[in-house]
């Protein structure tokens, strides 16, 4: 009996016939073959599973009861085998039990046809279940299209990523050094206490003050090393009661908060956290700079600093003003990189995202309290150091 044009495969099936019976192998191949399957007869389970490792067939006719590795064997095999691959069979046996049935089918069999079998019916079951193979097959090349475009997806996502990352890393780099250098400037364009111009009582910026600002660059460049070359070491411990009088005199040498009074409390005994001295200076250098900008046009300006102790071996550092305050819209986005209320050219919008990025890094929390007309307070929590591990406290 000849096959319809439907039935022809190019290239053609492969079928694997399994059965210990060269009669019954020879059967099914005689009734399959005027279809134009590629045909491939075996004896026994083993040599089935072989046959199946040297090349995967499409579909597998499978007799149930033979020597050594029986049917049903071979079918969990292949199941365990091919899991990424779905390989059709169907279990061919004298058995016509239910139970003998129920057992093909949950050894992973998909189909199940009793001896002697018809030639209409077989080449049917094999037809049908080869489409659903080809269905299989063809969902398993749009799932591998479909991956392969969301790792392309994915790496373009991570490559803007990274150039986003530096951006922001860039335009954060040069905003601290725009502090430094401001810092530098006003202390070359300081005259010297001998000059004619010099003004009676300023203070001249001292040696301790600039070693602190050359400390301040070269550990901003071991930072950036650090990025490109990470590696796990415990940070220093720094006292911010120190850290926020190197601050209050770089900005004295700046002349940034002349125009306000600037109010610093802090303990007698040390405030020492884990932590950069750099980063902790940053910290203020940012909080205290804004400050100073809030109250610029406020007829009795005054910004109040300070770190105290706090219960649960905590540490709180606080920096606050009599500006104007900022509204909720205003102070939903603060923390958004590149937001700024300040016009352009006057701020980046990088400090604060700066400020309470480092400060989560200490493990601690950055508050912001501010109403329209009655200032702006921001407030760290940050963990205190180990006592058995604290810094000497400065005279």
């Amino acid at each position: 009996m000849s096959g319809n044009a439907s039935e022809k495969a190019t290239p053609p099936w492969r079928v694997l016939i399994v059965d210990d019976d060269p009669a019954s192998r020879s059967t099914v191949a005689a009734q399959l073959s005027p279809v134009g399957y590629h045909l491939r007869l075996v004896p026994s389970g083993e040599e089935a599973l072989a046959a199946v490792r040297e090349e995967p067939p499409d579909i597998v006719l499978l007799d149930v009861m033979m020597p050594g590795l029986t049917g049903l064997d071979v079918c969990r095999r292949l199941r365990e085998r091919l899991r990424e691959d779905y390989i059709p069979i169907i279990l061919i046996t004298a058995l016509d039990e239910r139970d003998d049935v129920l057992q093909g089918l949950g050894a992973g069999a998909d189909d199940f046809l009793r001896k002697p079998v018809q030639s209409a019916e077989l080449r049917a079951r094999v037809s049908n279940l080869l489409k659903v193979r080809e269905y299989y097959r063809l969902v398993a090349s749009e799932r591998d299209k479909a991956l392969a475009t969301v790792d392309a997806l994915r790496q373009q996502v991570l490559q803007a990523d990274r150039l986003a990352t530096l951006g922001t890393f860039a335009a954060g780099v040069s905003h601290e050094l725009n502090n430094i250098a401001q810092v530098l400037r006003a202390a070359l364009e300081l005259p010297s206490p001998d000059s004619p111009g010099a003004a009676e009582g300023e203070e001249m910026p001292t040696p301790e003050v600039l070693d602190h600002v050359l400390n301040h660059v070269t550990e901003l460049a071991r930072t950036i090393l650090r990025m490109a070359r990470p590696t796990e070491g415990l940070l220093p411990e720094t006292d911010l009661r120190r850290t926020l009088e190197e601050v209050r005199n770089m900005l004295r040498i700046t002349g940034r908060a002349r125009h306000a009074r600037l109010v610093v409390t802090v303990p007698e005994q040390a405030c020492v956290i884990r932590a950069s001295p750099v980063h902790a200076q940053q910290v203020f250098l940012n909080l205290l700079g804004n400050a100073a900008d809030a109250v610029a046009d406020m007829p009795q300006p005054v910004i109040e600093a300070g770190v105290r102790a706090a219960p649960g071996g905590q540490l709180e550092a606080w920096v606050q003003d009599n500006g104007p305050g900022m509204p909720e819209e205003v102070l939903g986005r603060i923390f958004e990189p590149f937001f700024t209320t300040k016009p352009p050219g006057a701020g980046t919008g990088l400090g604060l995202p700066v400020v309470k990025q480092l400060v989560e890094s200490w493990g601690g929390r950055l508050h912001v309290h501010s109403q329209p007309g009655r200032g702006t307070r921001m407030v760290m929590e940050i963990p205190a150091a180990s006592a058995t591990h604290s810094v000497e406290a400065r005279p």
